[in-house]
């Protein structure tokens, strides 16, 4: 039987037993929560020992306290993923999107020790010249969720859902709504997501095998060509980077096999 994990957020743990497979712990992004991972997971759970939490402010987890909000709700999140990963009991690997990747990328700098090493699709951490807190921001994440808050029930929610991603799988369809139906509004209407340490930095100081994977549609990135032309300049050899053609933000989702394919071979190479 799997040890409780002390924390107040949602976890939940599928895959290999723990103890009998290395650790994997998934960091969702903005708006998605932990049951947003089914292709992972199926893909994965008889490699790994999964850990899947709801982050802070997202699913089932508790909702940000005002204090919290004041002191950058980024960090908040950097410090739940940093005690879930103390009490795995080894090194995990880290597999972060968007905001996840921010958090994910942050703690493997902060706390090296306790990763393995990093999956990154399309990762947000702040920017060079990105306000740390921007309400217009938060209006229009809140904006873009709208539909689905205003679903009528599960078939108008998945209608919406198919009409918004139809090249998502049908099994991230559903689950993505409903988290998107479950967030904190007053954490988003804050507009302060991020962790506060910016990414050329965290890109030039990270020392645990890295991978970023990202798409090809500049509108959509995060990880755009300007981005990349700046990682490689930063020549952090712990870092590479996968563009996967034809995707967007959400690589796992439009190309699921070029993305496993990608970060199957990467982690192959991490001892």
């Amino acid at each position: 039987m799997s040890q409780e994990i002390r924390t107040d957020l949602t976890v939940r743990r599928a895959g290999q037993p723990e103890g009998q497979a290395p650790p994997m712990l998934f960091l969702h992004g903005l708006t998605d929560s932990g049951s947003g991972w089914p292709s992972a997971e199926a893909h994965w759970g008889s490699s790994y020992a999964l850990v899947i939490p709801d982050q802070r402010g997202h699913g089932t987890s508790p909702r940000f306290t005002e204090e919290q909000l004041a002191g950058h709700p980024g960090e908040v999140m950097v410090q739940d993923a940093t005690g879930i990963l103390e009490q795995l009991g080894e090194p995990a690997v880290v597999v972060g999107h968007s905001l996840g990747g921010a958090v994910a990328l942050t703690v493997a700098v902060r706390r090296p020790e306790l990763v393995r090493a990093l999956v990154l699709e399309d990762p947000a951490p702040l920017g060079p010249d990105d306000e740390q807190r921007d309400p217009a921001h938060g209006s229009d994440v809140l904006a873009g969720i709208n539909a689905s808050l205003e679903a009528r029930d599960d078939d108008d929610l998945l209608r919406i859902r198919r009409e918004a991603h139809p090249d998502w799988p049908e099994d991230e369809l559903l689950v993505t709504g409903i988290a998107e139906q479950q967030m904190d509004l007053r954490y988003l209407a804050y507009g302060d997501f991020k962790p506060t340490t910016r990414w050329p930095e965290l890109f030039a100081t990270v020392t645990v095998p890295t991978l970023v994977l990202s798409g090809d549609d500049m509108g959509e990135v995060v990880m755009t060509d300007e981005v990349e032309r700046a990682l490689n300049e930063i020549g952090n050899a712990h870092v590479r980077f996968v563009r996967i053609p034809a995707s967007a933000h959400c690589v796992r989702r439009e190309h699921p096999h070029a993305f496993f394919d990608a970060v199957d071979t990467f982690l192959s190479t991490v001892r």
